[in-house]
């Protein structure tokens, strides 16, 4: 028998495994064919190859500039007190950005194993003022506003995971803010329902971006997240995170009037 792959109009790839039917005077009379659907398997192959590049060019990246300003202090510029201190901070700066790219790969893939959340109970206020709390030396250098709207709320869920998500959300909406800017946080209950949302005052995203920024290293100003130190995984690791509660994460966005960000939480 033979083995063809065919592209259908559709998009879908098939794999056909062909074999005779012969007759009892040994002649071929007929043929079986059976259709497999790989569309999945060739996607799930696609995006292990898309991620494994992206990964490879976010570790290149910093690691070609340790090596490059390393090999010039060792040439001799680690005598130059005019160029060494710069030099030895622009290494230390990617070697941070190594260390969170390598904490937010593990913290993405522990999501990503489908480990069942846990179910506690959680004071949610309490979880938004320790995310803002922690965050009160880049609030201040940015002179940003920051205003919680939140009663005391406490509700089942996976306290960790709902850390995680606000502490991306709110980083974003520092980074990508303007300065002088506002950050407003809100939460409320709703039908059973926890609603949260993290809106700011910064550069907004283009609405044809919108579709793509929940995706693995998907960025919408590049040189922007670069220069905050984002590593393209933040986004994926909100909506992992708050999904594998049997939630949902949705964006609405202006260009110059910023972004708001909304959790939605069966509790």
């Amino acid at each position: 028998g033979q083995v063809l792959e065919i592209i259908a109009g559709t998009g879908r790839v098939l794999q056909a495994n062909v074999a005779p039917v012969r007759s009892v005077l040994g002649e071929v009379d007929s043929v079986v064919v059976v259709f497999h659907d790989l569309t999945d398997i060739r996607r799930t192959e696609r995006m292990r190859r898309d991620f494994i590049a992206n990964v490879s060019h976010e570790f290149k990246t910093p690691l070609t500039s340790i090596r490059g300003y390393a090999e010039t202090l060792l040439s001799g510029a680690k005598d130059d007190p005019k160029i060494a201190p710069d030099f030895l901070r622009t290494i230390e700066r990617n070697a941070e950005h190594l260390e969170a790219l390598v904490s937010d790969l593990l913290t993405l893939a522990r999501l990503e194993a489908e480990v069942p959340a846990t179910r506690e109970q959680v004071d949610v206020k309490s979880v938004i003022d320790e995310q803002i709390s922690s965050r009160t030396s880049a609030i201040t250098e940015r002179d940003i506003r920051v205003t919680v709207a939140c009663l005391s709320i406490e509700v089942q869920a996976d306290r960790s995971r709902l850390s995680t998500a606000l502490s991306n959300l709110i980083d974003n909406a520092i980074h990508y803010n303007k300065a002088g800017g506002e950050i407003r946080i809100s939460a409320e209950m709703q039908n059973g329902t926890l609603n949260v949302s993290v809106a700011d005052t910064g550069y907004g995203i283009p609405s044809e971006e919108l579709p793509r920024i929940f995706e693995r290293f998907y960025r919408v100003d590049k040189a922007r997240a670069r220069e905050s130190g984002g590593t393209g995984l933040g986004l994926s690791i909100v909506k992992h995170a708050i999904e594998s509660q049997g939630g949902a994460i949705s964006v609405t966005s202006r260009i110059g009037a910023g972004s708001t960000f909304t959790i939605r939480l069966p509790v």
